[in-house]
């Protein structure tokens, strides 16, 4: 049977062949020449047309009985004059059932006026991703694919409705380019192409710039240079693209910096520039500008071996065509093109197969008119289902009538076109060969210019031997410690509140650990971004006016060190000053109650005492030079609990706590970089610019919380300052470090305030000179503070034995324990007791000698009267054992007037009571003196103290601006 049928259509066949053929009319557009500006894609077009109508008609398989022939016209890519040659096609016979288009432009006007007609439109060389719209062209079909086949949009297969990427997108996230500026002729077919290009690379997340021109593409170019693009998309013709490409010589838009990619039907020499176009560039400027550029096009000749349906494969269809032309086929137009329109005959020819086989019997293929809806309808329907293996590669359309095929993707390499891979658009798989080469050799280049953020780190210059100073710092800490609870026993120790001392030690050996981590990150030790908000709250790196600015943060090893070891200090000093002002109050205390006695009644007691028993004299003089021992031993040199340390210490320490817990609570800390004006690299050639950038630790109102803490910590620094002024004299027994307690703080504050200054204000963001100025005040203040505490009480342990100290202390308390004033007014006393005691000797060898010269000279009565009245005389002062002497001046005042007394001399009371007036008169004017120095005193401390308010808020306006 299978034979039988297969006898009857070669019959069939052969009596039609035998059989006048019936000639069916096409119309063709060929664009032979490229106009202003166009393609001239006809030059090869045409003939591969001409080559597809005779092999069709040689084949008595398809459309036997029929004969195609086609009526072709020269568009130029004009669309006003193709409009002239549709009206040309359709109103001269013959009747036209199907139109051949070429160029974007002129496809777009015929096809949108063909349905009227019902003429069906095959385009060969149409481009343009306008074409697509079925609303706008219901009767378009297209053997060339569109340029949308090259940017991320969607295509529909013939069957089905899956989406699939673009050969462009992949190409960009291969490379990892995230950003690439569009280059586009104002062409509807370049316009739309790349509307559609930068809509949907934005869904990709990728930055898309469009430059546009129209002719010259100079001023184009330029906005090009200034914009930094470095990945190029050119959307234009080829005469353009000689335009652009001698541009971008003149303007450095080439080299190893910049990609280029154009569209890929261009000839594979098309850079050349011919001399009709006059172009300022030389054929070798040309090449050396086009030199690694990309193209994308779609695959327009077929590789595979395998024949296609006109038993040719695609290299034998290009050798066939090859012959037709008498010059390079590179100069020639359209030659890429011309598979596509040799396939577009075959797809037509097939076409119309289809309806003959499926017209109804009554109606013949011969038959079309332009109002007959059947035929077109039936004509439409088989053009879209028609699918074959052509010279072009599998011809078959989607449900919009644009070709499905592969795309492929070359480089120029050394003035030749190499393939790089290949794109499928239905599967969405980019086949890459990875051949792709580079200027130089060094990778694909950055979209832009590469800005590297470089962290600002402390160099190792700096860091290492501020890390060496910091580790003997604490180890000399450690050292210290050990070595005076070795000797805690030793007075200079045991009375130099070591408990308080030992916090200072603490404070110290923190403020030089916190160096370790205010050089973080140092140029060999980096810090991982995770954890710098921990660094952030164990070190601290901000300074105000009154302290050192280092990384600012919330808790602070460096604040905490401060606070222990300067408010060891402040401590002493505070209780040193309080000790002081209490002994001055008990001081006039005592005086007042001198002035208030009568001095008559110390006329009476002296001249009673002088006159009476020797025991009485020794006790009296006794009582005067002992009174300033014991007042002061009641009030400086009394045992001090190391409690009223502590409470101080603590003190401040919460004042530090409860700020910086509001702090964390209210405004925490977040992580921000402080940018400095980028930079190139001097060593490098690579397209980059360095950024400096400093990681901070930042809070909202990071201001008002340093000026909180740091205004606090400056008013300590200035009052401990004054009080170290007003107690330098002051030496209290267990204190005995007080005056080297204040050289310390003196140091403190001048290398604080000097220091605060110069990095807050000069070398603000300056790593280097930050980190130098910071260290070298901790070390400095750290050093020196630790040497003056702690160096005269080992050179005393070392150089003064045991034993002597303890002979010292027992044997003499006065010389070690009282200021340099005490001491010499002790060593006044001491003669004057010595010289008292001589006169009193010689006084009592007079007063014997007198008795007897009077005991020989009078009567017994006369003795025995005068030995009443100087009995009745003594009794007063000898009731009176409480009697105190202001000072032991009067003592020795009244030594002579006594001897003038006791050798009888007349006029002796007159005498003694003018001379004792002078002396009262002159110790009471001694005494409000002195009264008058203490109020002032005291005056001062007041002024001092209502200062301090304005101190406060003159602090908070200055770190507010």
């Amino acid at each position: 049977m299978f034979v039988r049928s297969s006898w009857l259509l070669l019959w069939g066949s052969i009596a039609w062949a035998s059989a006048e053929p019936v000639t069916l009319h096409i119309g063709g557009t060929f664009p032979m020449e490229s106009g202003s500006g166009g393609w001239a894609g006809g030059e090869a077009c045409l003939p591969a047309v001409q080559m597809a109508l005779e092999d069709v008609n040689n084949r008595l398989d398809i459309l036997p009985g029929y004969v195609l022939n086609m009526t072709n016209h020269n568009s130029q890519c004009q669309p006003g004059l193709a409009m002239q040659q549709l009206y040309d096609f359709l109103y001269k016979p013959p009747t036209k059932l199907m139109l051949l288009t070429g160029c974007s432009p002129v496809t777009t006007v015929i096809a949108e006026a063909a349905p009227v007609w019902k003429l069906v439109v095959l385009s060969y060389g149409g481009s343009s991703p306008a074409l697509s719209n079925r609303n706008r062209f219901p009767t378009l079909f297209r053997t060339h694919p569109s340029a949308n086949m090259q940017n991320p949009t969607r295509y529909l297969s013939v069957r089905s409705l899956d989406y699939s990427s673009n050969l462009r997108i992949h190409i960009m996230e291969k490379f990892k380019w995230k950003r690439f500026t569009i280059l586009m002729s104002v062409e509807e077919v370049f316009v739309t192409t790349a509307k559609d290009l930068e809509a949907l690379a934005r869904k990709k997340g990728i930055r898309v710039d469009r430059q546009s021109f129209y002719g010259d593409p100079t001023d184009a170019m330029k906005t090009l240079q200034r914009q930094d693009a470095r990945i190029i998309v050119g959307l234009f013709y080829v005469t353009e693209a000689r335009k652009v490409l001698c541009q971008a010589y003149h303007n450095g838009l080439y080299g190893r910096r910049y990609v280029w990619f154009f569209i890929g039907w261009y000839a594979d020499t098309w850079y050349y520039p011919p001399p009709e176009e006059h172009l300022n560039c030389t054929a070798e400027q040309m090449a050396a500008a086009a030199e690694y550029h990309f193209t994308t096009e779609s695959v327009m000749l077929s590789r595979d071996k395998v024949p296609a349906i006109s038993d040719m494969t695609g290299m034998q269809f290009q050798e066939r065509l090859t012959q037709h032309f008498q010059k390079d086929t590179a100069n020639v137009g359209g030659f890429p093109e011309a598979p596509l329109a040799y396939d577009a005959v075959w797809a037509l020819a097939l076409a119309f197969n289809c309806t003959r086989n499926n017209l109804p019997p009554h109606i013949r293929l011969e038959n079309f008119s332009y109002d007959n809806k059947v035929i077109a309808d039936t004509l439409f329907q088989c053009v879209k289902n028609t699918s074959f293996r052509g010279v072009s590669g599998k011809v078959m359309f989607s449900d919009s009538g644009d070709r499905i095929a592969r795309t492929q993707i070359e480089q120029m390499q050394g003035g030749k076109y190499k393939i790089m891979g290949y794109y499928d658009t239905t599967t969405g798989d980019l086949e890459w060969y990875n051949k792709e080469q580079w200027m130089n050799g060094r990778g694909p280049p950055p979209d832009s210019t590469v800005i590297k953020k470089h962290a600002m780190t402390v160099s190792n210059e700096f860091y290492y031997p501020t890390i060496l100073f910091s580790v003997l710092g604490i180890l000399a800490c450690i050292l210290i410690y050990v070595f005076t609870q070795k000797h805690h026993e030793r007075l200079v120790i045991f009375q130099s509140q070591p408990e308080c001392n030992n916090i200072l030690l603490v404070g110290c050996s923190l403020c030089l650990f916190s160096l370790f981590l205010i050089g973080l990150p140092s140029d060999d030790i980096s810090v991982p971004e995770s954890l710098f908000p921990f660094l952030c709250h164990v070190s601290y790196r901000a300074k105000t006016n009154c302290g050192i600015r280092m990384l600012q943060a919330r808790v602070s090893i460096l604040l905490f060190g401060f606070t222990f070891a300067y408010g060891s200090m402040f401590a002493k000093v505070w209780i040193v000053h309080r000790m002081g002002a209490t002994e001055n109050q008990q001081l006039a205390s005592r005086q007042k109650d001198e002035e208030e006695n009568t001095p008559w009644e110390g006329i009476r007691t002296l001249i009673s005492t002088m006159v009476g028993r020797q025991a009485l004299m020794r006790k009296s003089s006794g009582q005067a030079y002992g009174a300033l021992l014991e007042k002061r031993n009641t009030v400086l040199n009394q045992p001090i609990s190391p409690t009223k340390f502590y409470v101080i210490v603590a003190a401040l320490t919460a004042v530090d706590v409860f700020v910086c817990f509001v702090w964390i609570l209210i405004d925490p800390l977040h992580l921000t970089e402080q940018k400095f004006p980028l930079f190139t690299p001097a060593d490098s050639e690579e397209d980059e610019m360095i950024m400096p950038v400093l990681q901070q630790c930042q809070s909202n109102q990071q201001e008002v919380w340093i000026g909180i803490i740091m205004g606090f910590k400056c008013l300590l620094l200035v009052f401990g300052t004054f009080l170290s002024y007003e107690t330098r004299n002051l030496k209290l027994r267990f204190i005995n470090d007080s005056r080297f307690v204040g050289l310390a703080i003196y140091n403190v504050a001048v290398m604080t305030l000097v220091t605060a200054p110069v990095v807050t204000l000069l070398i603000h963001g300056k790593v280097d000179a930050n980190f130098a100025f910071i260290s070298l005040t901790v070390l400095i203040c750290t050093y020196i503070s630790v040497g003056l505490i702690y160096g005269p009480k080992i050179r005393h342990i070392i150089k003064v034995p045991p034993s002597a100290d303890e002979v010292q202390q027992n044997g003499n308390v006065g010389p070690a324990i009282m200021s340099k004033i005490d001491q010499k007014r002790y060593d006044m006393l001491k003669k004057e007791n010595e010289t008292l005691q001589k006169q009193i000797e010689e006084k009592e060898r007079k007063i014997h000698e007198c008795r007897e010269r009077l005991e020989a000279l009078t009567t017994s009565s006369e003795t025995e009267d005068m030995n009443a009245q100087l009995l009745n005389g003594n009794n007063k002062p000898l009731a009176d054992e409480n009697m105190t002497y202001s000072t032991a001046t009067t003592l020795t005042t009244t030594i002579p007037l006594i001897d003038l007394q006791l050798n009888g001399n007349p006029g002796i009371f007159e005498f003694y009571n003018t001379s004792l007036a002078i002396v009262l008169f002159f110790q009471v004017k001694y005494m409000r003196l002195k009264t008058t120095m203490i109020a002032r005193r005291r005056h001062l401390m007041k002024s001092f103290y209502e200062l301090v308010p304005m101190y406060i808020s003159f602090v908070c306006i200055i770190v507010i601006r």
